[in-house]
């Protein structure tokens, strides 16, 4: 083979690689254009409720088969991937063993914990009448967790409780609502406001 066939022979091999790795690349190119958009980047999940109830009324008993705790709400959303229900404008009413109960409100719920677990959210309310030995309770937050096992409702928000007159602000709070005296902590300095008492009339 003479040098300029040789050169001619090395110049069409060149070539040809370089044809194979042109057509290599527009079949590569050619594939992923036509994968379907499900192969590519995956689009989110959309979040979807397993079912939704409308008008939510439930009443959970003790042992002994009296009333525990009351649940209602305009609607239940229920995702069981991650064992939670959510509630638009919940109401709790939380039965005590004796006095009246407590009754607990918001614009927002969420169930957790196997139902152990209630969170409120935004305007919670949570109230509770007076008795023969204790007086009215009126406490006001925007977020409170209630625990059924341990009879707890608790906040790291700014609280508010009034109580004839009487006031107390904290920046969070722990209250044992199943208790007599439901107890009650507060997280860091409470403020305490006294209303004055009424002046005496002095007798005829």
């Amino acid at each position: 083979m003479t040098h300029f066939a040789e050169r001619q022979h090395g110049a069409r091999r060149q070539w040809l690689l370089g044809a194979g790795f042109v057509l290599l690349g527009l079949g590569a190119w050619w594939q992923l254009r036509s994968l379907p958009e499900d192969d590519g980047v995956r689009a989110p999940r959309e979040r979807r409720p397993d079912y939704v109830v409308q008008g939510l009324s439930a009443l959970e008993t003790d042992a002994s088969g009296r009333p525990s705790r009351r649940l209602s709400a305009e609607r239940l959303r229920h995702y069981a991937d991650e064992d939670l229900s959510e509630l638009d404008e919940p109401r709790l009413v939380l039965y005590r063993p004796d006095g009246p109960p407590w009754f607990a409100q918001a614009r927002l719920g969420q169930v957790q914990a196997g139902g152990d677990q209630v969170r409120l959210t935004g305007a919670v309310r949570f109230d509770r009448e007076a008795d023969a030995t204790n007086r009215p309770v009126h406490l006001q937050t925007e977020a409170m967790d209630i625990w059924r096992q341990t009879g707890l409702a608790e906040t790291d928000l700014p609280v508010r409780i009034d109580s004839d007159g009487d006031s107390v602000t904290a920046n969070g709070m722990k209250l044992w609502y199943l208790e007599d005296s439901s107890r009650t902590s507060f997280h860091g300095r409470a403020r305490i406001r006294l209303s004055p008492e009424p002046e005496r009339q002095p007798a005829p």
